[in-house]
This record gives structure tokens, sequence and C-alpha cells, in this order.
């Protein structure tokens, strides 16, 4: 079965919809490893994290803390990466990190709870 949306796949597993709440954030980013993400009280269903930097700067994504800017999710400038529930399972609700290849990255993170009933 194929599902359209977050809501959809509620559905299908617990007979009823749910309601979700979109959280955006952005970061400035240098060349130390950093957590990103919102602390709300929900279930986090995705995270798109874009690379909105101006000066060239990759930026990496991980779920190390320990990581460098060579290990990880690569996001050149203007692009962006998406975790998904439906296709990541229990990879969108762990912590993530963020790092840059020197100071001044900007990173937009946009994620989506579940915030009840």
């Amino acid at each position: 079965m194929n599902f359209r949306s977050v809501q959809d796949l509620l559905d299908a597993f617990y007979g009823g919809s749910f309601v979700t709440q979109p959280v955006e954030s952005t970061y400035t980013i240098g060349a130390a490893a950093v957590p990103i993400g919102a602390k709300i009280n929900g279930v986090r269903t995705s995270v798109v994290v874009s690379n909105s930097s101006t000066a060239g700067q990759i930026l990496t994504v991980s779920f190390n803390p320990a990581m460098t800017v060579v290990d990880g999710i690569k996001l050149l400038t203007g692009t962006n990466y998406r975790f998904d529930w439906y296709y990541d399972g229990d990879l969108v609700s762990r912590q993530l990190y963020a790092i840059a290849s020197g100071a001044g990255g900007k990173l937009y993170v946009l994620e989506r709870f579940i915030t009840g009933a």
C-alpha cells in the first residue's frame, strides 16, 4: 500500500488521524559539530535540512556528535536532504548534528511533529 502523507500512514496503522505541527529553525554552523533540531513535546515524523549559506560553505549532517566535515551527509550550498518516517523509520527521531567547512555556514531545518490526536 502506498501512502501519500503521514496522516494516511497513521490512519492505516492506528485507525485515526493525528495533528502535526511544522517547526522551522535556522542555525549558524561553524567548524565544530553542534546539535540541531527542535526540542518540542511530540514525535518527529520528518525533517528537511537545507544549506542556505551564501559563501559556498559545505555543511555536513550526521547522527554522530564526534563527526568531522568529511563524515556524514554533505550539503553543498543550495542543496537539501530529507528524512521521512515512512522511508527512514526511526532515523527521523534521532538527534542530528551539523558541521561546516568554515565559520558562518547557514543551515535551515524544517521538522514536522505529531502533537495530538
